[in-house]
C-alpha cells in the first residue's frame, strides 16, 4: 500500500499543478469587481473580449434564441456560440460572471493537457512522450526568443529582463514579422472555447484508435454513443475543431477496420443534432483559393521556408526525425490527417481572414509535437559509452531550445495588466438598457466597443467592422445603413430607414466612430432623448417614442 502511495503521489501532485496553473491562467487575465461592479480585462484580451462579453451577456441579459451575433442582429449567427452560450447560462443562473467565464475556460485548458499526455502516451506507448508533449503545448518552440535577444542583449541581467517582460518578443502579422503571435498561451485566454474544443478532439481521437478489435458489439456501441456526444458538443462550439475530428474519424475509419461500426453510430447519432444546428446557424462556405499563410507575398520557396522554420523552429528537424523513428502504428494513424492538416490551410482560406486559419496549425503542432517528444526520448534513451553521453547532452540542449521561446513568452502573459470597464449598475448607460429596454430591442449604435448596450445584453446594429467582416458577414452594407440613418435629411427618412431596419432605440456619442458623421441638427431638433449620460456624453432615442407607434 505504501509502495503504491508513493508511485502514485507524484502524479497526482503534478496533475494538481497543473489544475492550479490553468485556473491561474484564466482567473489572472480575466476577473470582476463587485464592489465597484467593473469587469477586469487584461490588456492583451482588451481586442477579444470586445465580442466575447457581448455575446455571453446576449444569453445571460438579453433574448438570444434563435443565436444571433449581437454585433449583427437580423440574420442567425455565423459564429460557434456554444460555449458562451453555457456562460450565459451560468451567469443567468446567479453565478457571477468571471466565474461562469473562468471555470468553463480552466477546466477545457487543463483537459487538453491532459488528454495531450494521454494520447502522447497512447500512441506511442511511452510516458515520457506525453510529459514531453505536455511540456511543447506549453512552451512553444519558435524561434522568437532571437528576437527577444535582438533587443535584450545576452548578459547577467537577462533572467532579470525575462521575469519582467510584458510584451512578446514576435507579434506577427501585426509586428510585421514572419513568427506569429498565434503559439504562445495567449491564444487560450483570449479564445476561451479553443482549449477545450481541441481537448475534445484529443479524446475523440483517443477514444477512436483504442477501440479493440475483439470488442463486443454493446461495447461498440458504447464507444459510438461516446463518440456522437463529443461530435455534437464540439460541432456547437468550434466548427473548425469538429472539421478536424472528422478529417481524423474519416482517416480511422479506412485504416482502423475494428472501429468502423463505432465511427458508423457515431455519425448517425450526431445528424439529429447537426441538422439542428444547421437550423440555428448560418455555416456558409468561405473558403478560397490563397495559398501561402501568412507568408509575405509574393510567394517564393525560400521565404515559405523560412517562415515555417522561424515559427516551428527545431520541430522541423525533430517531427521527421521521429517520423523515422515512431512505431508503424503511430505512422499509420497520424501521418496522413497531419499532413493534410498543415498543407491544406497553406492553400486554402477557411474563413475572410487568413489569420483565422491559425487553429488548424496549432492543432497540428499538437499531435506532431508528439513525434519530436518521441524523437527525443530515442536519442536519449542511447547508452553507447561517450556516443551516449554525447546524444544525453544533444538531447537536453535541443529540449532547452524547444521551450526556450515558450518561456520568455509566458511572462508577457503573467505581467499583463487589467483595465477597467464599468458595468450596470455603476454605468448609468447599461443600466438603462438592461433596466428599461425590452431584451431583445436593438440598438443604433455610434461606436462599437464595449456599448452600453452590449454589456446588457442588447444587440447593437453594426459592431466593429473587424469582427462582423471576420465572421462572414455583409459588414460593408450594414455600416452603409448605419450612416444612412445617422445623416437622414429629415425625421420621416430617418424614421423609415429604423423602421425597415428593426431598429428599437439609438444611442448617439458626442464622439462616435469617424465614418459615422451623423446628421447633429437633426438628432439634436427632431428627436427627443429618453435618456442622457453626461459623463459618458451619449443620448439615447426611442424610435417609437420619436417616431410614433
Amino acid at each position: 500500500m505504501e509502495r503504491h502511495i508513493r508511485k502514485i503521489l507524484p502524479i497526482v501532485i503534478a496533475w494538481t499543478i497543473l489544475l492550479l496553473f490553468s485556473l491561474f491562467l484564466m482567473f489572472h487575465t480575466f476577473g470582476y469587481s463587485s464592489k465597484s461592479s467593473s469587469f477586469l480585462i487584461a490588456q492583451k484580451l482588451w481586442s477579444d473580449f470586445g465580442a466575447h462579453i457581448p455575446l455571453i451577456r446576449s444569453f445571460s441579459m438579453g433574448n438570444n434564441w434563435p443565436p444571433e451575433s449581437p454585433l449583427y442582429p437580423g440574420e442567425p449567427i455565423r459564429y460557434h456560440f456554444g460555449f458562451y452560450f453555457i456562460v450565459g447560462m451560468l451567469e443567468r443562473l446567479g453565478v457571477r460572471i468571471d466565474w461562469a467565464l473562468n471555470i468553463p475556460s480552466a477546466l477545457g485548458f487543463f483537459l487538453l493537457l491532459f488528454f495531450t499526455y494521454r494520447v502522447g502516451r497512447a500512441l506511442f506507448h511511452d510516458a515520457a512522450v506525453g510529459v514531453l508533449s505536455v511540456f511543447f503545448l506549453l512552451f512553444n518552440g519558435s524561434l522568437s526568443f532571437l528576437r527577444f535577444f535582438q533587443t535584450h542583449l545576452l548578459s547577467v541581467t537577462t533572467p532579470l529582463d525575462i521575469w519582467t517582460n510584458s510584451r512578446f518578443p514576435a507579434f506577427g502579422p501585426w509586428d510585421h514579422g514572419n513568427i506569429t503571435a498565434f503559439w504562445t498561451l495567449n491564444i487560450y485566454t483570449n479564445q476561451r472555447h479553443l482549449a477545450l474544443s481541441y481537448a475534445l478532439v484529443l479524446a475523440v481521437i483517443l477514444l477512436a484508435t483504442q477501440t479493440p478489435g475483439s470488442s463486443r458489439i454493446r461495447n461498440r456501441v458504447l464507444t459510438g454513443s461516446i463518440l456522437a456526444t463529443l461530435l455534437s458538443v464540439l460541432m456547437y462550439i468550434n466548427y473548425a475543431a469538429f472539421g478536424i475530428a472528422v478529417l481524423f474519424l474519416s482517416w480511422f475509419f479506412i485504416v482502423r477496420p475494428e472501429a468502423r461500426t463505432a465511427i458508423v453510430l457515431s455519425a448517425l447519432l450526431s445528424l439529429p443534432p447537426f441538422l439542428y444546428l444547421r437550423s440555428l446557424v448560418n455555416i456558409s462556405p468561405l473558403i478560397a483559393f490563397y495559398p501561402g499563410y501568412l507568408v509575405e507575398y509574393p510567394l517564393s520557396v525560400y521565404r515559405v521556408f523560412r517562415f515555417w522554420i522561424e515559427n516551428l523552429g527545431l520541430y522541423t528537424l525533430l517531427i521527421p526525425v521521429g517520423f523515422l523513428f515512431a512505431r508503424r502504428e503511430a505512422k499509420k494513424l497520424l501521418a496522413i490527417p497531419l499532413f493534410i492538416l498543415f498543407a491544406a490551410p497553406n492553400i486554402w482560406r477557411f474563413s475572410p481572414d487568413m489569420i483565422n486559419n491559425h487553429k488548424f496549425f496549432n492543432f497540428d503542432l499538437i499531435l506532431g509535437s508528439m513525434f519530436a517528444a518521441y524523437a527525443l526520448k530515442t536519442l536519449w534513451s542511447v547508452r553507447s559509452g561517450l556516443g551516449g553521453l554525447l546524444l544525453k547532452g544533444l538531447t537536453t540542449l535541443m529540449f532547452f531550445f524547444l521551450i526556450l521561446s515558450g518561456i520568455i513568452d509566458l511572462f508577457p502573459v503573467l505581467n499583463d495588466f487589467k483595465g477597467v470597464l464599468v458595468d450596470a449598475p455603476a454605468n448609468k448607460a447599461a443600466a438603462f438598457f438592461a433596466k428599461k429596454t425590452p431584451p431583445d430591442a436593438v440598438v443604433l449604435n455610434s461606436y462599437w466597443f464595449y456599448h452600453p448596450a452590449s454589456l446588457a445584453g442588447r444587440p447593437i446594429f453594426s459592431g466593429y467592422s473587424y469582427f462582423t467582416w471576420s465572421y462572414g458577414y455583409d459588414q460593408v452594407r450594414r455600416e452603409e445603413n448605419q450612416t444612412r440613418i445617422f445623416r437622414a435629411s429629415n425625421v420621416v427618412d430617418a424614421c423609415r430607414l429604423l423602421r425597415l431596419n428593426n431598429i428599437a432605440y439609438v444611442e448617439l456619442s458626442e464622439h462616435p466612430e469617424d465614418y459615422v458623421q451623423p446628421n447633429r441638427e437633426l438628432w439634436n431638433e427632431e428627436f427627443t432623448p429618453v435618456f442622457e449620460d453626461p459623463d459618458a456624453k451619449i443620448r439615447v432615442f426611442d424610435v417609437n417614442a420619436s417616431c410614433g407607434r
